[in-house]
């Protein structure tokens, strides 16, 4: 009940672009959602997803999250995990989208999961390089699959629990241009995760935050980060939240109708 009042009213407040008078979201807005722009080798990528969502072999499966709604065994088959949890084909491409438009070369995505999402990322990209973890050993390995059946070489998909290595990650890192959070659908999580990004971020950054009307956890952690000084301009997309930390930006929200 609360999803759906939160969708009513995300209903009445999102615009089109021919409402929106921020010049940063009315050009992406213009460029590639009006144009109907796709990814390179979308259609291979999907071609991936079709397969994945029917491969019947079952892993061990670990989630170091707030847990799935739907998936609760522990030896799920591949195509339950990919039936729900791959991002759909709509906002995989928006996420691709994003990075295209700020031109990002550094990328972090945190939860591959089967690697879809991370695909439109590094084909829709070439050349940024796309660091990403995931922290299921076995699902690691069938992403790899994915990667390696693409022939993707600007992927850096490393192993382990967010909190452990992504503080490595930055560490190894100079600016960050993209961030997708794709895990750990807590509220405290999200919040520490993007602290942990922030001092990395670039002037042209932009974060994606996956599942922002998951719970109630979700929708405070969404309203604080909008809050926050560094934010200069969020997009609510109902189920993906976008901040830019540009300080050249006037602050504002926007409600994106998509």
């Amino acid at each position: 009940m609360k999803t759906a009042l939160a969708y009513a009213n995300y209903l009445l407040r999102a615009k089109t672009r021919h409402g929106i008078h921020s010049p940063f979201v009315f050009n992406f807005l213009d460029r590639y959602l009006k144009s109907g722009a796709t990814c390179p080798q979308a259609e291979a990528i999907e071609q991936i997803r079709k397969k994945l969502l029917h491969d019947e072999r079952q892993i061990d499966f670990e989630d170091f999250g707030a847990g799935s709604k739907r998936v609760k065994d522990r030896k799920p088959r591949i195509s339950q995990l990919a039936k729900n949890s791959l991002k759909p084909p709509k906002y995989a491409r928006l996420i691709c989208q994003l990075a295209q438009y700020i031109q990002a070369k550094n990328i972090i995505e945190l939860g591959t999961s089967l690697g879809t999402t991370t695909l439109y990322l590094a084909k829709g990209n070439p050349a940024a390089k796309i660091y990403s973890i995931e922290g299921s050993p076995a699902v690691v390995e069938i992403a790899q699959e994915q990667f390696d059946a693409l022939q993707c070489n600007n992927i850096d998909l490393r192993t382990g629990v967010f909190d452990d290595v992504l503080p490595r990650l930055l560490s190894e890192t100079d600016k960050i241009d993209f961030v997708f959070i794709d895990g750990n659908h807590t509220k405290a999580a999200t919040l520490r995760y993007f602290e942990m990004v922030l001092p990395k971020l670039s002037d042209n950054a932009l974060v994606v935050f996956d599942d922002i009307n998951w719970s109630d956890e979700m929708r405070e952690a969404w309203s604080e980060i909008k809050a926050r000084q560094q934010v200069r301009i969020s997009m609510d997309f109902f189920f993906l939240g976008v901040v830019a930390v540009n300080p050249g930006l006037s602050k504002e929200d926007f409600w994106v109708r998509y």
